[in-house]
């Protein structure tokens, strides 16, 4: 009951560390020399920035970049970006094209003139994954690179993908829990009210009346994910949006679904899964196993148990520093 006077940032050191570990263990990213880019590359690296976690995305792009950097690098403000924050991310990635919250709003409406697709991207910050990067990238190829990952390892298969093309590509979650849980409610266990199921058990009504092919991977993550420019048809995504709006209505509107819709299109278009065991999401079942993977997202409460991911992070820090 003590728990409700106290603020979910100082009930644990997870919560403790998930509000202000960024700051705390990762500030030193700021002390690595600026990398250049290639604004006209053929392959473009995506990612939405939020201010809390500037050193994050810092960290997690300069850890592709030290070994590959023949990219274009976009950062997405998610709105929250300081302008104190921009000049350290304009410093630190020389080259890089930011995308300012509000304007990229006015552009995206302007332009797409479609209320119907403004309101969805507005809906919930993730949904700026699913429109921006193909909407505003000049490139050929499109990765979305979550804040929370880290590469340890020169990512050979991203690289020649990057230069050369091929078919779009994720990376999966493992099966079962991400963490161990003794005690798991039923609603919890089954996510029977989660819209990535409940798209799934609809799926073949979707596909029939949209005559389409759609179909996601069970693991299917959009925090690391790769694809052509054209992969993504707005025409196409408001159909299916639509037709999804029909089904849930404001569910769509929610957790959960850029992702699931990602999963559908990439899925869809015969999107080839990631080496699990070298590119993988970080969990608890996992974690002994992390300094051997060449890349690894940290999500949610799982981000900093043991505190692997600072000790990893601190090794890549000083790769760049040296």
């Amino acid at each position: 009951m003590f728990n409700n006077f106290i603020p979910w940032s100082l009930r644990g050191i997870d919560p403790f560390l998930s509000t202000y570990g960024d700051y705390i263990l990762f500030r030193s990213i700021q002390n690595t020399p600026p990398i250049t880019v290639n604004p006209t590359a053929s392959t473009s690296i995506h990612t939405i920035v939020p201010h809390r976690y500037l050193n994050a995305f810092l960290l997690a792009i300069k850890s592709f970049l030290r070994f590959y950097s023949d990219v274009a690098v976009y950062v997405h403000d998610d709105g929250s970006l300081t302008p104190n924050d921009i000049a350290i991310i304009e410093k630190h990635i020389d080259q890089v094209v930011i995308l300012k919250r509000n304007e990229a709003d006015i552009y995206f409406d302007e332009k797409m003139n479609d209320p119907f697709l403004s309101k969805v991207r507005s809906s919930y910050t993730s949904y700026l994954k699913l429109f921006d990067p193909a909407f505003r990238s000049k490139s050929d190829r499109i990765i979305l690179l979550d804040t929370d990952t880290l590469f340890l390892k020169r990512p050979d298969f991203i690289i020649d993908w990057a230069k050369n093309g091929g078919k779009p590509w994720y990376h999966l979650a493992p099966k079962g829990n991400m963490r161990a849980v003794k005690n798991i409610n039923k609603t919890q266990a089954t996510g029977s009210e989660h819209i990535q199921t409940l798209i799934i058990q609809q799926l073949d009504n979707i596909n029939h009346e949209l005559s389409k092919n759609y179909r996601i991977r069970q693991g299917f993550c959009a925090g690391f994910i790769g694809y052509n420019s054209n992969d993504i048809n707005f025409e196409e995504l408001k159909k299916l949006l639509e037709n999804l709006h029909r089904k849930f209505s404001d569910k769509i509107y929610k957790w959960g679904s850029e992702q699931t819709i990602h999963g559908l299109i990439l899925c869809g278009n015969d999107a080839e899964p990631l080496a699990i065991d070298n590119y993988f999401v970080f969990t608890q079942n996992n974690a002994h196993l992390a300094e051997q993977a060449t890349f690894l997202h940290f999500v949610g409460e799982n981000r900093f148990h043991k505190l692997i991911y600072p000790k990893l992070a601190r090794k890549v820090i000083d790769s760049l520093a040296s």
